[in-house]
């Protein structure tokens, strides 16, 4: 992984976009607490900043593998997802009759190159609701291990939404076709990525419909150990056994 393919947050983003990453204040454990309080509020202390500290993931090195239910030609391929440029586009072949899935729905799906704690989304439509080749609903599923899904195959997509795995992530009702930054609310760890586009408001005939999207990247972080605990950062698992640890 490069410097290029990570970039860090702007510090200028409205606060939504830093929302659930600060915790309130910790309590005093009375004097025979304290070494309990000093050691969990270091240890969520370094959790919280590790989330903070997120990055936009931008590249084919960090998002690898990645595979479209179709693409118009190769100037619309699912990697322009990636590129940090919303002038690129991934685009299905809705318009030739050649999206498994139909001009209606649109489906990609990649690996990130490792586990990330993930708090957030970056995405851009590739044109707003109601609109020629615009998009009226994302689903995004994550998770630490494959989903199994071929989203080449629209039997293989049918089989997956019948098996009524929860959705991750959802969004509806693009008013922009820029890229807007969207919170997960509780960050979560994840690898692999399931994405469904979905139209139903586009009013033109569905032989001059190519929907897709402009950009879609994480804001994540790689989960590290606390020093001396074994701890992820970005966890609070075990935190009770920390606050076992009293003065003498």
């Amino acid at each position: 992984m490069s410097e290029n393919d990570i970039q860090p947050m702007n510090a200028s983003e409205p606060d939504s976009w830093h929302a659930g990453r600060a915790g309130g204040p910790m309590a005093s454990g009375g004097s025979r607490g304290w070494l309990e309080t000093a050691v969990v509020a270091g240890a969520i202390a370094i959790g919280i900043a590790s989330v903070a500290d997120a990055s936009l993931l931008y590249g084919t090195a960090v998002n690898t593998n990645a595979v479209a239910s179709s693409f118009y030609n190769a100037g619309f391929g699912v990697n322009n997802l990636f590129d940090n440029d919303v002038s690129t586009q991934w685009a299905i072949s809705g318009y030739n009759g050649a999206n498994p899935q139909g001009a209606d729905q649109a489906w990609f799906s990649f690996t990130l190159d490792q586990v990330y704690t993930l708090d957030a989304i970056r995405f851009a439509p590739r044109n707003v609701s109601g609109q020629t080749d615009g998009i009226d609903t994302i689903n995004v599923w994550i998770g630490t291990t494959s989903f199994g899904v071929d989203v080449t195959n629209a039997t293989s997509t049918n089989n997956f939404l019948g098996t009524a795995t929860a959705v991750t992530w959802t969004q509806s009702n693009f008013t922009s076709a820029a890229a807007q930054n969207y919170t997960l609310g509780t960050p979560l760890q994840g690898q692999y990525v399931l994405v469904q586009l979905i139209n139903t408001t586009d009013p033109t005939a569905p032989s001059n419909r190519n929907i897709g999207a402009r950009e879609f990247v994480f804001s994540g972080v790689v989960p590290s150990a606390v020093p001396g605990t074994g701890l992820a950062a970005s966890g609070t698992l075990g935190l009770a056994g920390l606050a076992r640890r009293r003065r003498r």
